[in-house]
């Protein structure tokens, strides 16, 4: 292919933990691949956050049909929208699991019940995922960007107890000030073609998401940037207009000359036109 190609958030998690083969022919066949910060933070303000809550329900329930049970009722709850990556999990624990013997997990953990060694095993499982999804993430691509400072002092999640703790995993907690108004202010003909574009779509073709996106994009450029001295990063209390603009800040980010990578191609390919970026679908 020879392009340099840009991964976006979902593109990393399919090729760091999913290991779609698609995703990884495209970066195999890049002449330069690059990622960004902003792509680890919302993995683990997302994805990764999703695991850690999974382990420490496993750690909670006292049998796997326990397990199983909450993950049942994940679809009718509050909480359904970590279902997918609940699911994700654990068919890739099945899966790496699937031509094991009986005498390999006995001599693993010992002569006890089989769901003992399952829920011992799921632990063990989900506890090396989210260890190394992260030192995955960094070393997927050749480059990661951070034009923002974006969340440079973000750690993985650690255990404490037989718990994993992910905190912070939200901007505001963060300890240093990202320069997101700065980065909006350097690219704003970019963001103003892409807010103008999106305004423009026919109704049928705007999403909740989209919708959002329009809504935050427009109070940026209106009242945060002219203001100089108005406040707007993770210290402030607009975090939400940033994460709501995140695939226009993805398609920012990219280097001039990449192709934004995606499977997401409802949002990414308006958005992607409208400032002239490559965009390769998977």
């Amino acid at each position: 292919m020879g392009n340099i190609v840009y991964l976006e958030t979902t593109a990393v998690i399919d090729s760091a933990f999913k290991f779609n083969p698609n995703v990884l022919s495209i970066l195999n066949n890049a002449e330069k691949s690059v990622t960004s910060q902003y792509v680890k933070m919302e993995i683990k303000k997302g994805f990764l956050n999703n695991l850690v809550l999974l382990h420490n329900k496993v750690v909670q329930c006292r049998s796997f049909s326990e397990v199983q049970d909450f993950i049942a009722r994940l679809s009718n709850s509050p909480k359904r929208y970590y279902l997918g990556a609940v699911l994700d999990a654990m068919a890739r624990f099945w899966r790496e699991r699937e031509d094991k013997r009986p005498s390999e997990l006995k001599e693993k953990y010992g002569d006890i019940p089989v769901s003992e060694i399952i829920m011992n095993d799921a632990k063990y499982h989900l506890r090396m995922m989210i260890r190394r999804l992260l030192k995955k993430v960094d070393k997927l691509t050749d480059e990661k960007i951070n034009p923002m400072e974006c969340f440079i002092d973000l750690e993985e999640p650690h255990l404490k107890g037989d718990i994993f703790v992910n905190k912070p995993h939200k901007c505001p907690d963060s300890a240093n000030e990202c320069e997101i108004k700065k980065f909006f202010h350097d690219n704003i003909e970019d963001f103003k073609k892409i807010h103008e574009g999106l305004s423009q779509l026919p109704k049928e073709k705007v999403d909740a998401e989209t919708q959002r996106r329009i809504s935050s994009l427009k109070d940026i450029i209106r009242t945060k940037l002219p203001r100089s001295t108005m406040k707007f990063s993770n210290k402030s209390q607009d975090e939400k207009l940033c994460w709501n603009c995140a695939d226009a800040i993805h398609a920012v980010l990219a280097p001039k000359d990449a192709f934004v990578v995606t499977k997401n191609a409802q949002h990414f390919e308006p958005i992607c036109s409208l400032i002239e970026k490559g965009c390769i679908t998977y």
